[in-house]
């Protein structure tokens, strides 16, 4: 009986551990870092109304806002506040969807996939970036890339 009582807390437990997770699932993308995306409550009947569009970026690793990241949708740039946050507003149309790209110093880009915004009150999308480690490579004015660059240059 002891042992059934064990096993029964056992799985309980295991149960409330997993539903109390505070890691979000990301969407992913073409490296570590990703995304969430929630649609607030209500939706829009006109389509002269306006859908906005909010959200935060994140360093993936040590959740620390990030201020001054550029988000660019289509021909449209935002860039974040001191705080991390961006918000837009846009029409509600029926053909509106839309991708969000953003790039911030030092970390990996990441765009989401499609959106479709139509009929939406609002649109929050949360980025988590993940740092880039790759070596930064300096072309300007070195003189041996200048030869490199004649020598390719000049191949037939």
């Amino acid at each position: 009986m002891k042992k059934k009582i064990f096993i029964l807390l056992s799985i309980i437990s295991i149960f409330i551990l997993n539903g109390c997770s505070t890691k979000k699932q990301l969407m992913s993308t073409n490296n570590e870092g990703g995304y969430t995306i929630n649609f607030g409550v209500g939706k829009l009947k006109k389509d002269d109304e306006d859908v906005i569009i909010r959200g935060h970026v994140f360093d993936l690793k040590t959740g620390k806002l990030l201020s001054n990241a550029k988000l660019k949708t289509g021909c449209f740039e935002f860039r974040t506040t001191s705080d991390g946050e961006y918000s837009f507003r846009t029409r509600n149309r029926q053909e509106d969807s839309f991708f969000l790209e953003v790039i911030a110093f030092s970390y990996r880009a990441v765009e989401t996939k499609l959106v479709n915004i139509y009929n939406q009150k609002e649109v929050i999308i949360d980025f988590y970036l993940a740092k880039d480690d790759r070596p930064l490579i300096e072309c300007e004015g070195d003189e041996m890339i200048k030869k490199m660059q004649r020598e390719l240059n000049n191949l037939k």
